[in-house]
């Protein structure tokens, strides 16, 4: 009986050390390519993250990133048509912070941490938003931290034990006020908003399989 303990408790701590073994941490350089709406305000943006990765089945993988990725703003032009005569201003849109922290999941199609895998990401992109309020003693301006959802479907490959190349379609649901105004009345309308850009993730992933 004691015998039989002895050995249930070897295999058990076998396979807790081989677990950890097999959890592993990862450093990448992002480069994301704002799309649609997001990309006539925004460039190129660079960034770098975290990430953490541990099995949870034969091709089944747990995956958690965390960063910082920094969008540069554009220079966008206005018209605005007084008695006939257009008038064409430049404004330049400051740059995007962001702060993502998602969890996911891989599928490996050969076998875990090996060869081509898709997967998808979800969680918080959160970015500092330069509020302006108009108050008695003036103009008031505060930057604020906004949390915004994001979902990402993704294709990667290990190239090697240690490189990993990830291609994502990264999708922001963001709250944006609209200004409507009917007759002599200004009301503003809230609308969730989808900014999406395409992230490359290249990343060293410390440790073996």
């Amino acid at each position: 009986m004691k015998a039989r303990m002895i050995l249930a408790v070897a295999a058990f701590a076998g396979c807790g050390m081989a677990m950890a073994q097999e959890s592993r941490f990862s450093a990448g350089l992002e480069l994301g390519m704002p799309m649609g709406d997001f990309g006539d305000a925004y460039g190129i943006g660079f960034g770098a993250t975290l990430g953490y990765e541990i099995p949870v089945g034969d091709n089944l993988g747990f995956m958690a990133q965390a960063g910082y990725i920094t969008f540069s703003g554009k220079d966008l032009e206005t018209s605005v048509t007084v008695g006939g005569t257009t008038v064409t201003s430049s404004v330049k849109v400051d740059n995007a912070g962001m702060i993502p922290v998602q969890v996911g999941l891989k599928y490996y199609f050969s076998d875990n941490q090996e060869g081509l895998y898709a997967g998808l990401l979800t969680g918080l992109h959160m970015q500092s938003v330069k509020e302006v309020e108009v108050t008695t003693s003036g103009i008031d301006e505060k930057n604020t931290l906004k949390s915004n959802f994001g979902v990402a479907p993704l294709i990667g490959f290990m190239v090697t034990e240690n490189i990993d190349l990830a291609l994502r379609y990264q999708m922001i649901f963001s709250k944006q006020e609209t200004a409507v105004v009917t007759g002599t009345t200004v009301t503003t309308e809230e609308e969730t908003v989808t900014n999406s850009y395409i992230g490359l993730r290249a990343a060293y992933m410390f440790g073996s399989r």
